[in-house]
């Protein structure tokens, strides 16, 4: 029997939750195959073949958006659900996806809540593309005011933050981004854009494959139901590594496609950024000014030449 869609797992280090993960994504109705592409050295690879998936192994670690290119071009379902490793997903999440995927031919990717499994609250997982106000947001650490009541009620009525605090859809909703946590792609649309830009380590490439596929003629639709619970940082060193990567990925897109002013913004949030930065931990200082403004300067550069 032809199956609805594969499951493709990028994995880097994800030893103690690659088998959770495998799982649960097993369980899934209408589950095909389950590739999992190890780029560690761990032995993520093992333990996922032990659990019944096709491992692809890559210890050269090329980056997110490259192993999940290579994790579909490995598949032939027309639908693919692309999973972090620290991610379990939800099965009635997933056939709402694919109910969704069915119904709308104009419609490129789903996704559905992300709940973060320590806080037990939803993460940003849709909404608006990501724009200088978040960039700002983050380098001033303005996040943590979103816990203050008043904060969330004024946030509302803004409409670039309102994501930030409402971040469950009443109903199915038409949005700029999602970002991939466990995101239901047609083939066919994901084919038609190329798959991920395989130039972006990690972070940032989500972004940048929305955009494209919006460019393209194709809808992105968040559900309300639940796609997954969600670990977090599973494929980080440690939190300053996180940050350092959400940033370099970030700003390379914001290099590619935003326009000069945005641009100018960006780059006075990351300046800001990296003050915080090497004030808490001044032996990042050189690898920080590496990932928030040099190599996203270059990536401008070069934007401006092509």
């Amino acid at each position: 029997m032809t199956a609805d869609f594969d499951v493709v797992v990028v994995a880097y280090e994800n030893r103690t939750t690659i088998a959770s993960c495998i799982e649960h994504a097993r369980r899934l109705t209408g589950v095909g195959e389950i590739v999992v592409v190890d780029h560690g050295r761990d032995g993520t690879g093992a333990v996922a073949r032990a659990f019944g998936a096709r491992v692809l192994r890559d210890s050269t670690n090329p980056g997110f958006g490259a192993g999940q290119n290579r994790g579909i071009a490995a598949t032939t379902a027309p639908f693919a659900l692309l999973l972090n490793p620290d991610a379990a997903p939800d099965d009635l999440g997933t056939r709402a996806g694919l109910r969704a995927l069915r119904a709308n031919p104009e419609v490129g990717a789903v996704q559905g809540v992300i709940t973060n499994r320590a806080t037990g609250r939803p993460e940003r997982s849709r909404g608006r593309e990501l724009g200088p106000v978040h960039l700002i947001g983050r380098a001033v650490g303005a996040r943590r005011l979103l816990r203050c009541t008043l904060v969330q009620t004024l946030s509302r009525r803004v409409g670039v933050l309102a994501d930030h605090v409402d971040r469950v859809p009443a109903t199915a909703e038409t949005v700029a981004s999602l970002a991939a946590t466990a995101i239901m792609v047609r083939r066919a649309a994901f084919d038609s854009v190329g798959g991920f830009d395989e130039s972006y380590f990690l972070y940032g490439e989500d972004l940048d494959l929305c955009r494209r596929m919006r460019v393209a003629g194709w809808t992105l639709l968040a559900l309300p139901e639940r796609a997954a619970w969600h670990e977090g940082g599973g494929s980080a060193a440690s939190t300053v590594a996180r940050e350092l990567a959400w940033w370099r990925g970030t700003m390379r897109f914001s290099a590619l496609w935003w326009s000069s002013s945005a641009w100018f913004i960006a780059l006075f949030a990351s300046a800001v950024q990296w003050c915080r930065l090497t004030a808490r931990r001044p032996m990042v200082a050189r690898r920080a000014w590496r990932a928030l403004l040099a190599e996203p300067l270059q990536d401008r550069k070069f934007r401006d030449r092509v």
